[in-house]
């Protein structure tokens, strides 16, 4: 290989009823002419035709609509984290590589130079005009959007029933529910603290955007200063630094625990803590809500943003994702692929393919003209809000959200001034994600992440990103978190922006002494999670460089169980051996290892104080390395020569009976 709302406007400003669609990076992703009856999907050969799909869970039950209905259709849903969808999608139909059916969580952007025009399907009638007007370009639908959710403040009703506090409806209201309980120990996590947000950056941007609505955002000079932001005209400096005065006062107050806010940290457990009753209040969505009361004997509610200043409270809702298709289907030879897509869509866009997709992701409103829900799905906490109106939405730029939360995470965990955050912000609404691109070589062929491939077996990209740490940092292995890797390489130009999107984290590298106990140790935690309840397999799966392993499948009711581990060349390992390993502080205990931090390698601690420190483990050196920064010059110092990346049996699965 080479390297070279839709805003509803009523009158005055007191009387604004909007409806608006919060596009964020991270949040938990994203009609006529159709029967319910087994219908056949027409192919040349006979053969079912495969449609695929990128979405970030399974999607059982509308596959099984699809695919009773139209019986020649083979729907095949490519899981993919919420937090990479958008700029994965964009990147692979960039490279000619894109998913039939296009999903990604904004309806703006280049995104939308690869869609096919749906503007004279029938279906598109079945759906609200100002969504469809956000779905648009140049007059051409090329979305639809899929069901939406409602997000809020999710509280343990029972806990506030059973201990008195009054419900708030104002933020000053919410803080004093918030002091007394913590006073009163009710709700309060292991950590002393009484509300969570998840963390990661999409979250973070949405719950800041939400304490500014009632009282900025809902109003006339908020709409003007959103109107000016499309036009390049309005900065984040000396505008809307209050909107994080909500969580910096829980912070203050230790109300809220900044540490999940933190790059070494992972988000917070959000649905273990609230369901157990260990935390009385935290901002997420319904789909959180519902996933919370099915794993909880405690009652709970939803409280809509409130007010800081006596404005009418508001809830926010947003669609799951955006769903079209592939432009490349509209080319000669791919009719009845483009067929198929455009039945699939037609379904979807039914009463009873929205209920199949609201069941498979819990989401929480459709947008369907006339659509009648078959279940009461808004929460009592919030129905008034919605049937008053004030439902709020936002079309900012996914990728835009995904910085500004960022930089705001550094704000609540004390590594930046607000100021100097906020500035940051305005240069890359200026500047976009390419500001600073540079070409960093060329790769001679794809190296795709598709279906978590990297957190359960051995691939080229994750080979790659080992090798380049090992020998960046000089140690005998090197061990890659397969949470760690998102997105895939492309045959052609790499620039910058894709190692950002390959691997954006920013843990740094260090470098422990370490024996052969400890190295199996390590491996055998890795394998842990592979089988989790979501059907996600965990992130701590390790890809390596300098040593070879081989491990059991993962069985419903049993983890994944190390086999054996040698040196690269087959050799053992030497038992007597001290052994330099590059890992990350994140795996070292940089975080702490509360909350499901570290991934459960305290056998590597030499950081937290949380868990013992292991004597077989010594910290070498400190690096300010990341995985990407790694990557980088790697492929820079071998920018002229042929490297081996590829399959070689690094990390094999066996047979337990073999």
């Amino acid at each position: 290989m080479i390297f070279q709302g839709e805003n509803k406007e009523i009158g005055d400003e007191m009387n604004f009823k909007k409806i608006l669609c919060l596009t964020l990076a991270s949040l938990c992703f994203m009609v006529t002419g159709c029967s319910s009856s087994r219908t056949e999907s027409s192919s040349s050969s006979g053969e079912k035709i495969v449609v695929t799909m990128m979405f970030t869970s399974d999607l059982p039950n509308l596959e099984n609509l699809v695919e009773s209905t139209y019986t020649n259709i083979d729907l095949q849903i490519e899981t993919n984290a919420a937090s990479t969808i958008d700029g994965e999608a964009e990147r692979r139909l960039r490279n000619g590589h894109g998913t039939d059916m296009v999903t990604s969580s904004l309806a703006t952007g280049d995104i939308l130079n690869y869609l096919a025009d749906l503007s004279a399907d029938e279906y598109i009638a079945a759906y609200q005009s100002g969504i469809m007007h956000k779905t648009s370009r140049d007059g051409k639908n090329l979305f639809i959007p899929l069901p939406a959710q409602y997000y809020g403040y999710i509280y343990n009703a029972t806990l506030a029933k059973e201990n008195g506090l009054t419900i708030p409806s104002t933020q000053d209201e919410l803080l004093k529910m918030l002091e007394k309980a913590k006073a009163a120990n009710i709700g309060v996590d292991e950590n002393g603290f009484v509300f969570t947000v998840n963390g990661t950056p999409a979250t973070t941007a949405a719950f800041a955007f939400a304490t500014k609505i009632p009282d900025f955002f809902g109003l006339s000079d908020g709409i003007k200063w959103l109107d000016g932001l499309k036009n390049g005209e309005s900065k984040f400096s000396g505008t809307l630094e209050s909107c994080l005065d909500l969580p910096l006062k829980m912070i203050e107050k230790s109300y809220l625990d900044p540490a999940p806010f933190t790059s070494v940290s992972n988000c917070a457990p959000v649905l273990e803590k609230m369901s157990s009753g260990k935390m009385l209040i935290a901002f997420d969505n319904v789909t959180m809500l519902n996933d919370i009361r099915q794993n909880s004997s405690y009652e709970f509610d939803m409280l809509p943003i409130l007010s800081n200043e006596d404005n009418p409270s508001w809830t926010v809702s947003a669609p799951t994702a955006y769903l079209g298709i592939n432009k490349a289907l509209t080319e000669k030879g791919n009719e009845a692929k483009m067929d198929a897509c455009r039945k699939i869509i037609s379904l979807l866009s039914t009463p009873e393919g929205q209920e199949a997709f609201m069941l498979d992701n819990g989401a929480g409103y459709s947008y369907l003209v006339d659509y009648t829900p078959t279940s009461d799905i808004v929460p009592d906490g919030i129905k008034n809000c919605i049937d008053e109106g004030y439902n709020y939405n936002i079309s900012i730029s996914n990728d835009f959200m995904r910085y500004f939360g960022s930089r705001c995470n550094a704000v609540l965990c004390a590594q930046k001034e607000i100021a100097d955050a906020f500035t940051e912000v305005d240069e890359y609404m200026q500047k976009g994600d390419e500001q600073d691109a540079k070409l960093i070589g060329t790769i001679d062929h794809n190296m795709i992440v598709e279906n978590y491939n990297v957190r359960t077996q051995e691939t080229e990209i994750g080979n790659l990103i080992a090798d380049a740490v090992r020998e960046t940092v000089q140690t005998d292995f090197a061990v890659v978190n397969g949470g760690s890797i998102r997105g895939s390489l492309y045959e052609g130009d790499v620039y910058s922006y894709d190692l950002d999107y390959v691997c954006p984290y920013d843990d740094n590298i260090i470098v422990l002494a370490v024996n052969a106990e400890v190295i199996r140790s390590m491996l055998s935690n890795s394998l842990s999670a592979m089988i989790q309840d979501n059907n996600i397999p965990g992130g701590r799966f390790l890809n390596v460089s300098g040593l070879k392993y081989s491990f059991t499948p993962a069985l419903e009711n049993k983890s994944a169980q190390l086999v054996d581990v040698t040196l690269a060349d087959g050799s053992p390992l030497d038992e007597n051996a001290v052994y330099t390993l590059a890992v990350t502080n994140y795996m070292a205990g940089g975080g702490g290892y509360k909350d499901n931090n570290g991934d459960g390698f305290t056998m590597l601690n030499v950081y937290s104080d949380d868990a013992p420190k292991p004597e077989n483990v010594k910290l070498v050196r400190e690096t300010e390395y990341t995985f990407r920064s790694t990557l980088e010059e790697y492929i820079i110092k071998h920018n002229n020569e042929e490297i081996v990346s590829k399959i070689e049996g690094r990390i094999t699965s066996v047979n337990e009976d073999a």
